[in-house]
């Protein structure tokens, strides 16, 4: 496949994370208000890991164990998986869905072209900087919007909302670093298959012994495990598996400036859920991110007079 082909399928499976991880965070919103973060998250992965492990068993028996043979970013990888995804269902406790989003992708680009550098030699920073700060301020204006709303709609104190907004921040610079190491993995010739299938071990492990910890944990899980399973599926599974390929088709720093629009899908889903009350305003700083990000990508397309993936300048093989 070469370059066009290739940043044209990263562009679309980023789209279809998008969308389907907004449908996802608003669902997810609904979920820990009812149930600890903690067992959403246990129950979550334990289902995303079986379903990697008996696919790769079945269908990728040589790519199995691929991403053992480089050890250290795949611990890595483990521990960033968990991070970043403790973080985000807690911090939909304190957060709308919509707001919660847009700080985490909003940060994250800015955050992406300060640290990737450090870690990949090679790449460099193609995004402006003014664009970059623009999504960022953006994602902030959302966060005071969101610290003013939520208090007033579910009586939550400030230092509950600060919370909520350092737990997005944080979960941002987990998928920074998730989204390196998985670029890592894959240019090892790991399969994104086979990825999955090992990034979540500690995630599920940290979620479990925490869970084990709760009242009631088997009448929750039992009410719960029809909901989780959905959102497992439809939530993490696909998506997932579609950003993947993003991640292994496009550059880091592209990969999170494409994922900083999705806020605007959020937003859509949010207005089919009575819990939650968008307003003109978060939707007026979703759309500043939106036109700041996608101004962010012209920009780069016309001053580096490329659409191919940015990565090294070189294809990759997409069917390897």
């Amino acid at each position: 496949m070469n370059n066009y082909s290739g940043a044209v399928f990263g562009f679309i499976m980023v789209f279809i994370y998008n969308f389907l991880d907004a449908g996802k965070e608003v669902y997810s919103g609904f979920l820990v208000q009812s149930a600890h973060p903690m067992m959403v998250t246990c129950i979550v992965f334990s289902t995303v890991l079986v379903f990697f492990q008996i696919f790769c068993l079945l269908r990728l028996r040589k790519e199995y164990l691929r991403p053992y043979r480089t050890w250290k970013p795949l611990v890595a990888l483990n521990m960033t998986t968990a991070g970043s995804w403790i973080t985000f269902f807690y911090c939909l406790k304190y957060l709308e869905p919509a707001s919660a989003s847009a700080i985490i992708t909003g940060v994250a680009p800015l955050l992406m072209v300060m640290i990737v550098p450090f870690f990949i030699r090679t790449e460099k920073r193609e995004y402006r900087w003014l664009l970059l700060t623009g999504i960022a301020c953006s994602s902030l204006w959302l966060g005071v919007i969101s610290l003013q709303e939520r208090r007033n709609t579910y009586n939550l104190s400030v230092q509950e909302v600060i919370i909520g907004i350092a737990l997005s921040v944080g979960c941002a610079l987990f998928s920074i670093f998730s989204n390196i190491l998985s670029k890592k993995l894959s240019e090892d010739e790991c399969r994104p298959e086979s990825i999955m299938a090992h990034r979540f071990y500690l995630t599920v492990l940290v979620t479990l012994l925490f869970s084990f910890q709760l009242q009631d944990v088997q009448s929750d899980m039992q009410n719960l495990f029809p909901g989780v399973l959905l959102l497992a599926v439809l939530g993490l599974i696909i998506p997932l598996w579609c950003l993947q390929y993003g991640i292994k088709s496009l550059a880091p720093s592209r990969v999170m400036v494409l994922i900083s629009v999705s806020p605007v899908f959020t937003f859509g889903f949010q207005i089919f859920d009575p819990r939650l009350s968008p307003t003109a305003s978060s939707f007026v700083a979703i759309l500043l991110i939106c036109f700041f990000s996608l101004a962010a990508e012209v920009w780069r397309i016309q001053h580096t007079g490329r659409v191919n993936d940015g990565y090294h300048r070189v294809s990759e093989d997409r069917n390897g």
